[in-house]
């Protein structure tokens, strides 16, 4: 398994390429502004070939390339509990000179679905808190989560955006936090950590509810 990963404006919002070298089959993990030509061009010079973009959730700043995927005729995977987000006036609501984009979502994500890439089953958690329809993807073999804006290095997604629900966010990061300590987290912001790292701080807040 490979992973690579690109970051887009406006607010330094992580994109990744995870591709099985072997079958040459990739993914791509949500899609900021900006990256997404970026990543598609890569995947090319690789020899991979696309067959997803996940979003693990509907913010702007996570899907504002996804219609660039669309037209490649990459299909365009998302929970349906952020169909509501793919169609609010994000953008304008923060004050940001940029037009929501038009996104088809070709596969709903549910939890516990299992989605193959080459020798390597990604497990799909939906993890809602941060938003409706927030995912995760675990791969117990590479012990690895592709978190989004789940958990990151000394902290974890906003609570306090329309459609968060701090209590729902505190069972999301109760769930992550029966993963073993190795497992490496690729969120969608900062640098990736494992949940050994993040454990110390992160347990006696979780006792007592975010």
């Amino acid at each position: 398994m490979e992973i690579e990963r690109w970051t887009g404006p406006p607010v330094e919002t992580h994109t990744y390429l995870v591709a099985d070298a072997a079958s040459g089959e990739a993914w791509a993990i949500d899609a900021p502004l900006e990256t997404a030509d970026l990543l598609m061009a890569h995947a090319r010079d690789r020899g991979y070939r696309l067959t997803r973009l996940i979003l693990t959730h509907g913010h702007f700043d996570h899907i504002l390339d996804a219609a660039r995927y669309a037209a490649a005729g990459v299909p365009v995977a998302l929970h349906p509990a952020d169909r509501p987000l793919l169609q609010a006036p994000q953008t304008a609501l923060f004050g940001l000179p940029y037009d929501m984009p038009d996104v088809r979502i070709d596969e709903e994500l549910g939890d516990g679905m299992r989605l193959q890439l080459g020798a390597d089953t990604w497990e799909v958690w939906h993890v809602p808190g941060h938003a409706p329809g927030h995912v995760i993807l675990y791969c117990a073999e590479q012990a690895t989560v592709l978190g989004g804006d789940l958990l990151f290095q000394s902290g974890y997604g906003r609570v306090d955006l329309p459609g968060c629900n701090p209590a729902q966010m505190t069972e999301s990061l109760r769930r992550l936090m029966t993963l073993p300590r190795e497992t490496r987290v690729y969120p969608g912001h900062g640098p990736d950590t494992t949940l050994g790292k993040e454990r110390a701080w992160l347990k006696p807040l979780l006792e007592s509810g975010l």
